[in-house]
C-alpha cells in the first residue's frame, strides 16, 4: 500500500527539521573553536610579516590574512542557520512590494532565456518580517530555481492569502493553525527525485554538480522562514518542476 502524499510530505518536512536541528547544533559548537584559530593563524601571519622583509613571504602573509577574512564571512553566514545567529529588524511589510524591488536585480542576475512571471495577490494584508531576510530569501530561491533550468525556462513568483487550519497541520511537520501570507515560487525544470528531496536544505548538497542548491542558499531560506515564525513546503516531481511555498504569519513574529 502505498504512502499518501500528504504523509510523505510530511515525512520529509519532519526529516528536513531534524536534519536542520543537528546541522545547527554543530555549526553553534564549531564556529566559537573556528574562529579561535582563525584569529591565532592572523596573529602569528601578522607578526611574521611584521618581523621579516622578505617581500615573498610578506606577500604569503597577505594571502593568508585574506584567507582568513573570508573564511571569517564564511562562519558568519554559516551563523544564520543557528538561531542565535539572526539578528534580525522586523516591521510591518507589503511582500509585493519586496518582491517588486528586488524584481530587475533578480532579472539582471539570471539569464536573459529564463523569464520570470509574476502572480500577485494584489489585496495582501502585512506581514512582521524583515527585509533584508525576505531578499535573502526571494534571492536565494530564484537563482536556485534559474540553475536548475535550461534556456526557455520558466519562473513564477507568486503571493495569497491562505487560511490554515488544525486539520493542514497534520499534512505539514512545522505549520501551525493562522492566516499566512504565502510566497511561492514555481520552476518547470526537471524537478528533484524522492530521494534528493529531504536533504535539499542541507548545506552544500547540490543534485548536479554546477546545479540546483550549490551552497548555503537552501539552507539559509529555511533558517530565514524559521526564525520568522514561518516555514517552507516543498513540492517536487521528476521531469515536472519544483515549487517552495514559503507561509508568513499575518500577526507579529516570534523572536530570533
Amino acid at each position: 500500500m502505498k504512502t499518501p502524499v500528504c504523509q510523505r510530505h510530511k515525512c520529509i518536512e519532519a526529516i528536513q527539521a531534524h536534519r536542520m536541528e543537528a546541522i545547527r547544533l554543530m555549526i553553534a559548537g564549531m564556529s566559537h573553536d573556528l574562529n579561535n584559530l582563525l584569529m591565532g593563524i592572523w596573529t602569528y601571519s601578522s607578526s611574521i610579516q611584521r618581523l621579516t622583509l622578505d617581500k615573498e613571504i610578506r606577500k604569503k602573509c597577505v594571502g593568508i590574512a585574506r584567507l582568513c577574512e573570508k573564511m571569517t564571512d564564511m562562519i558568519k553566514k554559516m551563523l544564520l542557520l543557528t538561531k542565535n545567529g539572526c539578528q534580525l529588524r522586523p516591521s510591518r511589510l507589503n511582500l509585493n512590494q519586496e518582491v517588486e524591488k528586488n524584481l530587475q536585480m533578480l532579472r539582471d542576475m539570471i539569464s536573459p532565456s529564463i523569464k520570470i512571471k509574476m502572480d500577485l495577490d494584489p489585496a495582501l494584508p502585512l506581514i512582521y518580517a524583515d527585509s533584508t531576510a525576505i531578499t535573502e530569501i526571494i534571492t536565494n530561491l530564484v537563482l536556485n530555481a534559474a540553475q536548475a533550468l535550461s534556456p526557455g525556462g520558466v519562473i513564477t513568483i507568486k503571493t495569497s492569502v491562505v487560511t490554515v487550519t488544525e486539520n493542514d497541520c497534520l499534512e505539514h511537520a512545522n505549520a501551525y493553525p493562522g492566516k499566512f501570507v504565502t510566497l511561492t515560487v514555481v520552476d518547470n525544470g526537471p524537478g528533484i527525485s524522492p530521494e534528493d528531496l529531504p536533504r535539499i536544505f542541507d548545506p552544500y548538497f547540490s543534485t548536479k554538480k554546477g546545479c540546483r542548491n550549490h551552497g548555503l542558499g537552501l539552507a539559509v531560506v529555511y533558517a530565514l522562514m524559521d526564525a520568522q515564525a514561518g516555514w517552507v513546503h516543498v513540492e517536487s516531481e521528476l521531469k515536472k518542476g519544483t515549487k517552495f511555498e514559503l507561509y508568513f504569519p499575518i500577526r507579529s513574529m516570534a523572536g530570533c
